[in-house]
Order: structure tokens, then C-alpha cells, then sequence
């Protein structure tokens, strides 16, 4: 815990109370246990921690859309009642002959990835 700790939390650094532990990690009992015992600190674990990541994220990307007046892309949580086709092809840009994975909607390609 100490190595944790010290290379992949804190970086050496001194941290001190109030600690929120979030992550998915965090259901980890031991985890947190461990954590409450090597910093010798009530180790917070809010509700919903496993997702705090992602809606820090959200809420920073709605920030710098509204500075930046370009808006968003973000097609509401309707996307899932949208029809989506899914597609496979084998490029033939080199000799590897990767299969692509596309997902369409309608005409458009919503999204295309190597498929290995």
C-alpha cells in the first residue's frame, strides 16, 4: 500500500484529511480499509463513486463548450432508441487485410474501428 500510495496516488506527496476516495476501486473494502490505515485517516467513499470520474469529465467538457460558444455534439439520451445498422468489411490498405467494424445510422457512418 505504501508503493501504491506513494508512486501511483500521491506521488510522494503529503496528503492530508479530508481524503474522498472514488473509482471503482472503491468498492474494494480492503482497499479501503488499507487506505484508512496507512493514512491513518477516515477515508471517504461518496455515493456513486464509481461514475464521479465521468461526471467530473462531462461537467468539463460542458464548461469549455460554453466558453468556447461551438456548442455540442451530444445527441441527448434518446441515442438508444435510435436505429443503428452494424457492418463488417476487410480493408485492403495493406496486407494485414484488417476487418473494420462500422456502425451506420440511416447513411451515415456513426463509427468505424478495427475489429481484431
Amino acid at each position: 500500500m505504501e508503493a501504491y500510495l506513494g508512486i501511483d496516488v500521491g506521488s510522494h506527496k503529503d496528503i492530508q484529511p479530508p481524503v474522498l476516495f472514488q473509482g471503482g476501486v472503491a468498492f474494494n473494502r480492503g482497499i479501503v480499509r488499507a487506505l484508512r490505515e496507512e493514512l491513518k485517516t477516515e477515508v471517504i467513499v461518496p455515493p456513486h463513486h464509481e461514475v464521479m470520474g465521468a461526471i467530473g469529465a462531462a461537467l468539463l467538457v460542458h464548461e469549455r463548450a460554453a466558453v468556447s460558444h461551438n456548442g455540442c455534439r451530444f445527441k441527448g439520451f434518446g441515442v438508444s432508441e435510435i436505429e443503428y445498422q452494424t457492418s463488417s468489411f476487410e480493408c485492403q490498405a495493406c496486407p494485414t487485410a484488417c476487418e473494420i467494424v462500422r456502425i451506420s445510422e440511416g447513411d451515415r457512418v456513426a463509427a468505424c474501428w478495427e475489429g481484431q
